[in-house]
């Protein structure tokens, strides 16, 4: 994610200790043995269960906010006369104050105070100063004034003002996009306390190095509630010792800044980025338009402790690409509903732990431990749970990284030098040892960001899906995951690798921690298992832990057959010699997890593998996603397939189903189809087969035979690439048409880590179309069409898919339309069924729409084109 352009500054001070603690003495509510019912006016009530109370008095973690900051006259008055030898600013216009005086402390008269009408209209601050606001003092920008306090200056000190309506209302100005109104410049050593900042543009504080920022009221501001950035240090952090305390953090981004800039990362109640030391205690964190806590790219060694993080459209805490954080003693509430339901590609957890991890050799002073810990937390009916994710082709000078200029900090340079190639194969920049020695120690270790050492115990977890809006196949889970298209021809590192890695050989580990609800348990690249396959082997997670739902002994959801002859996790399952074949277990090679099963040819006459289960896996009649991976071992013109055989109680056999894999290469392929079970299915019989020559071999994996999945997957090969179908890193073959703008958005996906994002340029229809004339090859015959779509900004309402079919003249043969409408903020499908005519030879496609006016947009993803006979 980006970190925004360089930051200007604010003011700074410190109250006494004594006067800190007397307000707290006198705020900080009292936990209770027992759950309190807790009134949360933007989404009702919570009655945090007593759980870990029935064991313990006291409950670790907060049972009500802490900081009830918002309107709170007690923590937020400032005193009625000027402390002794204060300067007195008198309330009105302000703008030719001297504010100059380094050493001086300013008292604000009650009353509103404005800067004149420059937008450049504001207090530039000196080292070692003081403001200090009277009883209802207001610092009011007026949409006239950008900034309040600016200056990269030290030791300045706010306190007891309201600081509102910092931003300019002008369509040409950039709405303080990735800048603060309050320590512009994250400028070092400020104190900010006692303030309410609200409705500003941009983030209303930005922190900079030994800020402490407590007891505010951040909310409504239009992108962050805080945020900060300082420009790279080579072999150093940008930012140092943060703290961020009992503050109320609610209802930021008010100005939607992820639609304004598709997949920005840069909104939500607030972001650290760079950051080495901080904690981040006793905050109330609800309501915020997009993730509550996040810290992005090198962070190091943090403390989350004693939160109450509810209701955010995103992760309650998001820690990306950074290292060794204790995250304790928080209550973490109905967090991610909206991101989770938006993009059902991803997990949507309460806490998010992103190619992030433990590291001896880093900073763990506030921390703890050289790991990451979550421990004694309450996490409540969150979209889902704790995942931890690793994306194999997110490392140091990989176009996979978001952080573009950043490696870790474990190698030199950690400042990736221009200029940058941005070519998704490239490197970043072909002379940094991320590249020429990437191959080799430490290098292989160090050039990338590692989920490792997560340790995640004794937490209270509950999760009530009447209560939870779900969809998708993460919601309530908890996840262990990995992602990766192995498509950066350079890179060491496999997405298999990767997985292995985060599920066997990283350190993860779950345990002791208490579930409660219909938990599900996702592995690998997304398979969701049940409670006792989690804890079984190869797992082995959650020792210890308690569960009073459906433990089961079956994988939820994605097939109907047994984790070993579906994955090959530990054995060979069902599977065995047919004829003309030998099967077994191998680690050569797996597509997902350690095994895949390895087929031997033995004669050359055919060969087939069935299962030991006769009459087959238990079923139901219905749609029904049947599909497998293949590789070549050795050998040519290899194309097994999988057969199903549909059976009656009676053993009777009721249909026959095939899915055939391409032609087997070096590298894994997918094979899938969706089919309907007819109507009396009991069982499923899967057996395989193909042909070759005596000693060709060949590796099979991921088998599925089951509930067709909510995105369908194709009926078999698709026509359209990955990145046109707005599976990957580029737009594919699409290009503007008229009227619109295309761009890959990394925000928003129906599935996988993106989709496609049409920006409408005016407001007299719009299209975008193939770039690749005449379009992508095609066949006659029965095709089954299908993309998914949703609103982003305004009032696009529907969008239409037209297919021209061309013969190799380029002939127009025929037109075919598949129409979206009705939209809204949730994806939907279009789907269809045509016959190309005799004769075809490619296919064009155009989406278009007639809604929508300058600024709109809508989120296209998962478009499919595939044979259906």
């Amino acid at each position: 994610m980006r970190p925004g352009p360089p930051q200007r500054s604010d003011a700074c001070g410190g109250d006494s200790k004594l006067e800190r603690q007397d307000v707290k003495a006198r705020f900080t509510p009292a936990r209770t043995a027992l759950a309190v019912l807790t009134a949360l006016p933007a989404a009702g009530a919570i009655l945090l269960s007593p759980g870990h109370a029935a064991a313990a008095a006291d409950p670790p973690w907060p049972t009500s906010p802490p900081a009830l900051i918002c309107g709170n006259d007690d923590v937020l008055t400032g005193p009625s006369t000027p402390p002794a030898g204060a300067i007195t600013v008198p309330a009105g216009d302000n703008e030719k104050f001297d504010f100059g005086k380094s050493g001086a402390t300013y008292w604000f008269e009650p009353g509103v105070h404005t800067f004149g009408t420059d937008r450049y209209g504001h207090i530039n601050v000196v080292e070692n100063t003081t403001f200090i606001g009277g009883p209802g003092a207001i610092l009011d920008g007026r949409r006239l004034n950008k900034y309040a306090f600016v200056g990269d200056v030290p030791n300045v000190t706010i306190k007891y003002l309201t600081i509102k309506n910092f931003g300019l209302d002008d369509p040409l100005d950039n709405r303080n996009f990735d800048e603060g109104v309050v320590n512009h410049d994250t400028a070092p050593n400020w104190t900010i306390s006692y303030n309410t900042i609200s409705n500003n543009d941009g983030a209303g504080i930005y922190i900079g190095s030994n800020n402490v920022v407590s007891y505010n009221c951040l909310k409504e501001n239009g992108q962050t509630g805080f945020g900060g950035y300082r420009p790279q240090v080579e072999n150093d952090s940008s930012q140092k010792n943060l703290v961020l305390d009992h503050n109320e953090i609610v209802g930021n981004n008010t100005d939607d800044w992820e639609s304004r800039v598709p997949g920005c990362g840069c909104t939500g109640g607030g972001k650290f980025w760079d950051v080495n030391g901080a904690r981040v205690t006793n905050n109330y964190v609800h309501d915020n338009k997009g993730p509550g806590l996040w810290a992005d790219t090198n962070n190091i060694d943090f403390l989350f402790e004693g939160n109450f993080i509810d209701h955010n459209d995103g992760e309650g805490i998001w820690y990306e690409i950074s290292y060794n954080a204790t995250m304790r003693n928080n209550t973490i509430t109905r967090n991610a509903w909206v991101s989770g339901r938006r993009n059902q590609g991803s997990p949507g957890p309460a806490i998010y732990l992103s190619e992030s991890g433990g590291d001896s050799r880093l900073a763990s002073t506030v921390s703890g431990a050289a790991a990451i810990r979550v421990y004694d937390n309450l996490i409540k009916d969150n979209f889902s749970g704790v995942s931890i994710f690793e994306n194999a082709d997110r490392f140091c000078n990989s176009n996979g990284n978001t952080s573009s200029g950043y490696c870790t900090p474990l190698v030199k340079p950690t400042r990736i030098p221009q200029p940058f190639d941005k070519t998704h194969a490239n490197p970043i920049n072909s002379s940094h040892p991320c590249f020429t020695d990437i191959k080799n120690e430490p290098y292989l270790t160090d050039c990338r960001w590692h989920a490792k050492n997560i340790d995640v115990r004794n937490n209270e977890f509950r999760f009530d899906k009447t209560v939870v809006p779900c969809a998708g196949p993460f919601c309530g889970a908890q996840a262990l995951i990995a992602a990766g298209v192995d498509d950066i021809p350079w890179s060491p590192y496999t997405a298999a690798g990767v997985l292995n890695d985060v599920m066997y050989n990283n350190n993860n580990k779950f345990h002791d921690n208490e579930y409660h609800g219909d938990w599900r348990f996702a592995k690998g690249y997304g398979d969701a298992v049940s409670f006792n396959s989690w804890r079984g082997a190869p797992f082995n997670q959650d020792a210890g832990s308690t569960f009073d739902g459906d433990a089961g002994g079956e994988p939820i959801g994605y097939s109907d057959l047994d984790e070993d002859t579906s994955r090959l996790w530990t054995s060979m399952g069902r599977w065995q010699s047919w004829y003309s074949a030998t099967p077994t277990l191998s680690t050569d090679a797996a597509h997902g997890g350690k095994h895949g099963l390895r087929v031997e040819v033995t004669s050359g006459s055919g060969w087939g593998v069935g299962t030991s289960n006769h009459p087959g896996f238990r079923t139901t009649p219905g749609p029904k996603k049947i599909g497998l991976w293949g590789k070549l071992g050795s050998g040519t013109n290899l194309q097994p397939f999988m057969r199903v055989k549909w059976l009656n109680r009676a053993e009777e056999i009721l249909q026959t189903d095939d899915v055939r894999l391409p032609v087997l290469t070096d590298t894994w392929q997918e094979a899938s189809a969706l089919v309907d079970a007819p109507a009396g299915t009991a069982t499923a019989l899967i057996t395989l087969h193909g042909t070759g020559s005596t000693g060709d071999s060949l590796y099979l994996d991921d088998f599925t035979v089951g509930p067709p999945s909510d995105t369908p997957p194709p009926d078999g090969p698709n026509i359209v690439d990955a990145d046109t179908a707005g599976e990957g890193p580029t737009v594919g073959s699409w290009k503007s048409w008229y009227s619109a703008d295309v761009a890959v958005s990394t925000q928003e996906a129906h599935s996988g880590t993106g989709s496609l994002c049409v920006t409408v340029t005016s407001g007299s229809g719009w299209g975008i179309a193939l770039s690749n004339w005449p379009g992508f090859t095609a066949e006659a015959g029965g095709k089954r069409i299908s993309y998914w779509g949703r609103q982003g900004t305004g009032a696009v309402t529907g969008v239409t898919l037209r297919l021209k079919w061309f013969d190799a003249g380029q002939a127009l043969l025929r037109t075919d339309l598949v129409p979206l409408t009705g939209l809204t903020a949730d994806w939907q499908q279009a789907t269809g069924n045509v016959t190309a005519p005799d004769g075809t030879a490619t296919v064009q496609l155009e989406f278009y729409g007639s809604s929508g006016t300058a600024n709109d947009s809508v989120y296209l993803d998962d478009l499919r084109i595939t044979n259906t006979a």
